[in-house]
């Protein structure tokens, strides 16, 4: 079957696929066109069948394509899945030799464990049931761990069991339980870190590299909420090289762990080596006021203000301190004001003294003699007392 035998396709629209003019899908003018790209189309949608199967237009799209672009990727073919028949008799006897020693292999370790468990309790494996649908035995620790464990209910809950059934406080004990897990593996984590890192033979570029790595750690840590891990690489980051990235960063971390003293170091560290540091200064003036020391606190935000009027933190807390400070001035000031006592003279107490108060009174008390001369010392004090 030649080209002239081939009904004509001119005039019957595009394909569906790539919306190629039927027009195209001819010999002639396949055999003009160079556009690889193009051509690729063509064969893709001659080999689908959706405009009908044309053997030998298809045979020759390919041999126009392989002229043009030898390397072209509508050019491979799928190659078959491999059998023994793929490879040579050497190559099929190592391959198949592999497969059978891995078997092999697996067979002989299910075993060795099969055996381990049997003659570590060897008394009770005949005591002991066969488990269904194999030849194993029941291990020991199982059943030993079966007796421990209490009996469950076979009788369901009933309705009013359930409705005594708290479930946020169950699943505020899942939580518990979870985070304390979570600070245990934390702190075990953290106990395995060094706090210094060994720069020993390092160069200064090197160790520069190295702190730099050890910050963004403590970075992602800080980011995650794990201030603890954070505070860690940040120190091992300044043990490499002190920065003032490291100890600004590192102040932040121990804020957020409410470590008063230890950020109020790290940004005396930063304002060594760069005075007038905005963080440091916002992060001392922090520490400040959580120690009460509000003057101090005012002063390093007046500074962060002097240079950045519009620094929004520094506003606010500088509000809150100067708040803090006028709440406290009027208990300092509040005095409990003095009244006067007026000591009157009491008649014939001096007298009374002198004549004796071993004088036995009526009453037999003696407590008279007693009053007339403590207010006959009152006597040699003012007039009147402020209290």
């Amino acid at each position: 079957m030649t080209a002239k035998d081939y009904p004509s396709l001119w005039g019957f629209g595009t394909t569906k696929t790539f919306k190629i003019p039927i027009e195209h899908l001819d010999f002639k003018y396949i055999e003009k066109c160079s556009d690889v790209k193009y051509l690729e189309k063509i064969l893709c949608v001659l080999r689908s069948g959706e405009e009908g199967y044309y053997p030998e237009l298809t045979e020759f799209c390919e041999k126009r394509l392989k002229g043009l672009a030898p390397k072209s990727r509508a050019l491979r073919k799928d190659k078959p899945a491999a059998t023994a028949s793929s490879f040579t008799e050497e190559e099929w006897e190592k391959i198949d030799g592999d497969i059978k020693s891995w078997v092999s292999e697996i067979k002989r370790e299910e075993s060795r464990m099969h055996f381990h468990e049997t003659e570590t309790f060897p008394g009770m494996k005949d005591h002991l049931p066969p488990v269904r649908g194999s030849n194993s035995y029941l291990h020991v620790g199982q059943e030993k761990h079966s007796k421990n464990r209490p009996a469950k209910k076979k009788i369901p809950r009933d309705y009013a069991e359930w409705d005594k059934f708290d479930v946020e406080k169950e699943c505020s004990k899942i939580d518990e339980d979870d985070k304390e897990k979570t600070i245990i593996d934390n702190k075990s984590h953290l106990s395995k870190i060094e706090r210094k890192v060994d720069t020993a033979g390092l160069s200064e570029k090197d160790r520069g590299l190295l702190a730099i790595r050890e910050k963004e750690k403590g970075n992602e840590a800080f980011n995650s909420g794990d201030y603890e891990e954070a505070v860690m690489y940040y120190t091992r980051s300044i043990s490499a090289l002190p920065t003032v990235a490291a100890y600004n960063n590192r102040a932040q971390a121990e804020i957020k762990l409410q470590n008063w003293n230890s950020a109020f170091q790290d940004c005396e560290k930063v304002l060594q080596l760069e005075p007038g540091n905005i963080k440091a200064l916002l992060r001392r003036a922090t520490t400040y006021k959580h120690q009460n020391k509000l003057q101090e606190a005012i002063e390093d935000l007046r500074k962060v203000l002097d240079v950045e009027p519009d620094n929004d933190l520094a506003k606010k807390t500088l509000s809150e301190v100067e708040r803090d400070v006028k709440n406290s001035e009027p208990a300092s000031k509040t005095q409990t004001k003095g009244k006067r006592m007026v000591i009157e003279e009491v008649e014939n107490s001096e007298d009374e003294d002198e004549k004796g108060s071993g004088r036995k009174h009526e009453d037999g008390s003696g407590d008279k003699s007693k009053m007339s001369s403590l207010f006959w010392l009152c006597r040699k004090l003012p007039a009147y007392i402020m209290s």
